[in-house]
């Protein structure tokens, strides 16, 4: 054990010798010498009373350092104790009256502590003194800014203040959230509308704003919208007796408001369309449609289908023929394929004709290699904010597969048919030539080494799932010329290590800094899944808390900032949750109202692995990421990177909770975003890997 923590420390130490690389602009920052950089190991470790402890001491020890009070500020600050860290900004303030990390943090601190008259006053001091350039930090003083004068019932102003916030940063979500809220606050119905629907449309994942404009919508009399966003709450917290009550009412109104309309133009349905030929060699591979977010089968009692052209069903055991579908070999015909009192089915939709198919599990196969099969009712985004259901055409033939008294198909498709959908479904088609070929590499690792050494849904008969939790798998009308061209480009190339395929993992945008999958419980050291920086300007490092916590606000000078086609949802986001609504969703939890969120064990890529919850009657700890970011049911955070700020009355009660994160997914592995950013700056798809699967290596199967 002794080993082990000396090896750790040296390891922390080596981290900290990077630390006078400082990001452009920055103030100095907890530049930790040999015999205090056990701080940083508690911070990391999740120990920040141990570490706050530690720091009382060397404060007492090295008076003149200022960046351990403001570490101090910030320790006290994620245990919810914003008065105290209150205290020691003030503190720090004594040393430095210009300090901008001071200044601002002592203003946050304020107002999470109630003393919004004060947290106001002392921002506009400063604001008036200040000479501030740095964009990032104009962002954060507008914002806390705004808020403040929201609480002083200042509306007008605050709605100025949001104004200019979102003309200095437009299109973010949470600032047109603050925009609409003062709008409201300050009697301006109509600009409060046009704000709030701004708002969620820029980020549907920031799920809050429907409680706030929901109820405005309906104010204002549009009747539409306010259905619409009712329903989106309702359909997440349908326990809820007000919103069901409110819901019901409007479901009715929008109803006869609806037939009273013209008829908006129908478009035309999907249908399944003959495809080009494809003549790639590789394996074959079973895929699960219509899957949970854990990956495994729904299950359906019918589905409706319709085939581009000729198609048999037979025994899959037996491939006895029992149907032929579209004798005269195009789609004039829908049918219908259900699951009855122990037995097969399919009707013709078109005839009415139907025929009894057996109780064994079937087999479609369409007649021509280039010909598809449509379903309608595919479920898409399980659990997800995008949840839905959808019509999908796919290429391969199908399996039907009986799961009690309802049945769950499985698409056979080639592995390269497959990625021409799968990659524009994981990665937008009009990125980087050299970021999608990057892309296309790693889904199909990813594949292979679901398939073939992990097995992850072997019990349902498929190698991969249709969703998140392998890859997403749409079907033909997903498919895009760039991305296909990247799929046939590097046909039959992995990413391997070993000379093993790779599990060649990507998440949407890692927040500046990737993390290794040692740093998530249960996920085990996998060597080429090691940390990579995304940071174009800071030797690479993020490694100060001080800095991360700034970082995790900031816009930020990394390949996967927001940009281009890089939304900023994407690279930040903020979520500001009210207490209610929070004691509501972690009732589960069975330890009363919540009082506190702290962070405890955190990567050094700024991810959070291990949470603990606080509440009247006990408390609760949430390990694993993936868990961290489903904490919140009805709508999960996008990433595990994030800061927690604790809004309090004056008696200490909370108010809200705000996450203030940095990336989209789980961050390990490739950086989808990272990838565009480098590819826009001329680095290549092997360049690409080998930025973010450290040791491995990029070869060709076939």
């Amino acid at each position: 054990m002794k080993k082990i923590i000396l090896s750790f420390i040296t390891t922390t130490l080596i981290f900290i010798m990077t630390l006078k690389i400082s990001w452009p602009s920055q103030e100095p920052f907890l530049n930790l010498s040999g015999d205090d950089t056990d701080v940083l190991t508690m911070y990391y470790g999740g120990m920040h009373e141990t570490a706050l402890a530690r720091l009382e001491t060397l404060i007492r020890q090295k008076p003149e350092r200022l960046d351990l009070i403001l570490m101090k500020g910030h320790v006290l600050r994620q245990l919810g104790d914003s008065p105290a860290a209150a205290g020691a900004y003030s503190q720090a303030l004594n040393r430095d009256p210009q300090n901008y990390t001071a200044n601002y943090y002592y203003a946050l601190s304020s107002y999470m502590s109630g003393e919004f008259k004060n947290a106001l006053s002392s921002l506009e001091s400063f604001m008036k003194v200040s000479r501030e350039k740095n964009i990032d930090h104009q962002r954060n003083l507008f914002l806390l800014k705004g808020m403040s004068e929201i609480e002083t019932k200042k509306y007008s102003q605050a709605a100025d203040t949001f104004a200019k916030l979102n003309e200095l940063y437009p299109n973010f979500s949470p600032y047109l959230h603050w925009l609409a809220r003062s709008y409201e606050k300050a009697g301006e119905v109509a600009k409060a509308r046009d704000a709030y629907l701004s708002a969620y449309k820029n980020d549907t994942s920031n799920f809050e704003i429907l409680f706030d404009a929901a109820p405005l919508l309906l104010k204002s009399g549009d009747i539409e919208n306010a259905y619409k966003y009712y329903k989106k709450i309702y359909e997440k917290l349908k326990s809820d007796y007000e919103i069901k009550k409110i819901y019901n009412e409007l479901a009715a109104i929008y109803k006869n408001l609806m037939a009273q309309k013209p008829q908006a133009k129908t478009f035309k349905p999907l249908e399944p369309k003959k495809t080009a030929p494809l003549n790639i060699a590789g394996e074959e591979i079973s895929v699960g449609l219509s899957t949970d977010d854990k990956g495994e089968p729904l299950g359906v009692s019918s589905v409706k289908l319709k085939a581009s052209g000729k198609f048999v069903i037979y025994k899959d055991s037996g491939r006895r023929i029992l149907f032929t579908g579209n004798d005269s070999n195009i789609n004039e015909n829908e049918y219908e394929l259900y699951f009855k009192k122990k037995s097969f089915y399919v009707k013709n939709l078109n005839s009415g004709k139907t025929f009894e198919l057996g109780s064994e599990d079937l087999f479609l196969k369409p007649a021509g290699v280039n010909d598809t099969v449509l379903f309608r009712g595919i479920k898409v985004g399980a659990a997800s904010a995008w949840e839905s259901s959808e019509a999908r055409y796919y290429r391969g033939g199908f399996k039907f597969v009986r799961n009690k008294d309802n049945f769950y198909i499985v698409n056979k498709i080639g592995l390269e048919k497959y990625l021409l959908s799968v990659l524009p479904s994981e990665m937008p088609a009009n990125f980087p030539a050299e970021a999608l070929m990057a892309q296309a590499i790693c889904a199909r690792s990813e594949a292979l080494y679901k398939k073939n050494a992990i097995k992850r849904h072997a019990k349902f008969g498929y190698d991969l799932c249709d969703d998140q939790h392998c890859q997403m798998y749409r079907g033909v009308s997903w498919e895009q010329p760039g991305a296909s061209e990247a799929v046939i480009k590097t046909a039959g190339k992995v990413v391997m290590y070993n000379r093993k395929v790779c599990d060649a993992i990507y998440s949407d945008n890692c927040g500046g800094y990737t993390q290794s999958s040692s740093d998530i419980t249960g996920w085990g050291d996998i060597k080429y899944l090691s940390a990579a920086s995304n940071l174009r300007n800071c030797g690479g490092n993020i490694f100060n808390p001080l800095f991360l916590e700034q970082f995790v606000s900031a816009a930020g000078d990394t390949y996967c900032r927001a940009e281009g086609n890089i939304k900023n949802y994407q690279s930040r986001w903020i979520r500001r949750i009210d207490a209610k609504t929070i004691n509501e969703s972690l009732k589960s939890l069975e330890i009363g109202d919540i009082l506190r969120i702290i962070p405890r064990r955190r990567s050094f890529s700024g991810h959070i692995d291990s949470i603990e919850i606080i509440g009247t009657k006990g408390r609760k700890t949430i390990k694993n990421e993936l868990k961290i970011r489903k904490l919140f049911a009805y709508s999960p955070l996008r990433s595990s990177k994030f800061i927690v700020e604790t809004a309090c009355d004056k008696k200490g009660r909370p108010r809200f909770f705000m996450f203030i994160g940095a990336g989209f997914g789980h961050g390990v592995g490739m950086c989808q975003s990272g990838a565009y950013g480098m590819a826009r700056e001329g680095q290549n798809h092997s360049q690409i890997i080998n930025h973010y699967f450290k040791g491995a290596q990029i070869s060709s199967l076939y």
